[in-house]
């Protein structure tokens, strides 16, 4: 009869746990969203922000930055900032148009070191997203 009752109890209290756990991450990724992307030139030593719309094109100087998606987690009690990026060298002429990506993939605020952006002249990182 008590692990009866122990099951029911489980059965009640676990959805509750999982629902808050889901409302402590938020997912951006429709256009009306945006996020903050700082972009430091390495040659003039400028460092600018910028405001890009998700899933939109952004284009700076010579290259061409989409956000993809941005994750704000905030479900092991410290906010993290993750964000999908997607950056295409625009100097460069392509002969069958095909995408190539300098950079393509995850980007996370408190670990900038797991996945960097590796470019010459430019550093970039996600700061907000909102």
């Amino acid at each position: 009869m008590e692990s009866r009752v122990l099951v029911f109890l489980l059965f009640l209290l676990l959805p509750s746990k999982l629902l808050a756990v889901q409302e402590n991450i938020l997912i951006f990724n429709t256009n009306k969203n945006y996020a903050n992307v700082v972009i430091l030139d390495k040659i003039t030593s400028k460092k600018t922000s910028h405001l890009i719309k998700i899933d939109t094109s952004y284009k700076v100087p010579s290259l061409e930055i989409l956000v993809k998606r941005c994750v704000l987690d905030n479900s092991k009690g410290t906010l993290e900032l993750m964000a999908y990026l997607q950056v295409q060298d625009s100097s460069t002429q392509i002969q069958n148009k095909d995408k190539v990506f300098i950079f393509n993939g995850w980007m996370f605020s408190k670990h900038p070191s797991i996945n960097s952006f590796e470019h010459p002249n430019y550093d970039i990182w996600v700061e907000s997203c909102y």
